[in-house]
């Protein structure tokens, strides 16, 4: 029965290393606005997002197609443009940020090129080249507490042929126990300690 408490005691803080597979974000495949097959169309507003003040592009199997879904999105719309989408955070929680990028098969060369992306205090530039296959970009951060923003934007020459977006999600991969869980893992271990202790004087 000790022993079985002891367990109990060291399993317990371990619990709040689970992580999941759930997407925080909406809409993060861009699914939201439906098109016919080979259109598109530039939307002041999406699903989930906020969207900058020259549109996003969405398109259907035209000029490249989706990664994920039938949707997919590109920020030179009619110029450099920009979407963002904030999510409640836990504190200490570890996320992990992945989206895809892909340049158009007509692209106009790397200078037309690009996506900036930031969330917290980590920024990057993606898709500053003519690769015109799909590539996936991952990252982690730690979660403040408050609501945290994630944000692309159109970086080429604003000529409305840009680098393409889809597959967005931030998932959370593991949580952090609270100071109380770890004084209870302490413990645990002490119990355990103790047990073996008294087993050895035993025999």
């Amino acid at each position: 029965m000790k022993r079985l408490i002891a367990a109990t005691l060291i399993a317990l803080p371990l619990a709040g290393f689970a992580a999941t597979d759930d997407n925080l974000l909406v809409n993060g495949s861009f699914e939201s606005n439906v098109l016919r097959n080979g259109t598109w169309a530039n939307f002041g507003s999406i699903d989930g997002w906020t969207v900058g003040n020259k549109g996003v592009e969405v398109r259907d199997n035209i000029s490249g197609s989706a990664l994920d879904g039938q949707n997919f999105v590109e920020l030179d719309s009619t110029g450099n443009s920009s979407i963002s989408q904030s999510f409640a955070t836990v504190a200490g929680y570890t996320y992990e940020l992945s989206f895809s990028y892909a340049n158009r098969p007509d692209n106009r060369g790397a200078a037309s090129n690009g996506i900036s992306w930031s969330v917290g205090s980590l920024s990057g530039t993606v898709g500053q080249n003519t690769s015109t296959s799909w590539a996936t970009y991952t990252t982690t951060f730690v979660g403040t507490g408050d609501v945290m923003t994630l944000s692309f934007a159109g970086i080429g020459r604003s000529d409305s042929y840009g680098t393409s977006l889809d597959n967005v999600s931030v998932s959370v991969i593991s949580t952090v126990p609270e100071p109380q869980s770890y004084a209870l893992m302490l413990a645990g271990l002490g119990t355990v300690t103790l047990l073996s202790r008294r087993r050895r004087r035993n025999t």
